[in-house]
């Protein structure tokens, strides 16, 4: 019942700024990125409606579709798989090799 009222308003406001951004999207891709939305945060769907727009027209097609949202999903981190790659990532990135702030800062040598 909750999911159901979230999911209305939602779908309404991601109309909006697809009509705003003049941007088509299917039945189905405006299911999936009402979903998303959801799930992860509704900037990151918003982001993505012109992400997949650009996708959608390399494609050379007027609607973008799932398959357009997917793809775009793959490009383009949400916070949650942001910080999950940081901490799978932790130890291996370049700017933890550097010690302290005195070594980081002496680039005489």
């Amino acid at each position: 019942m909750v999911v159901l009222l979230l999911y209305r308003p939602i779908t309404h406001y991601l109309v909006f700024r697809c009509e705003e951004e003049d941007v088509t999207l299917t039945t189905e891709a405006l299911n999936v990125l009402t979903t998303m939305a959801m799930q992860t945060t509704l900037r990151y769907a918003l982001n993505l409606i012109s992400c997949a727009q650009v996708l959608a027209r390399k494609r050379k097609v007027e609607n973008v579709d799932v398959e357009d949202l997917r793809r775009a999903y793959t490009c383009f981190m949400d916070e949650k798989r942001s910080v999950q790659w940081l901490k799978e990532q932790q130890g291996s990135l370049m700017f933890e090799i550097v010690g302290d702030e005195k070594d980081a800062m002496d680039v005489s040598s």
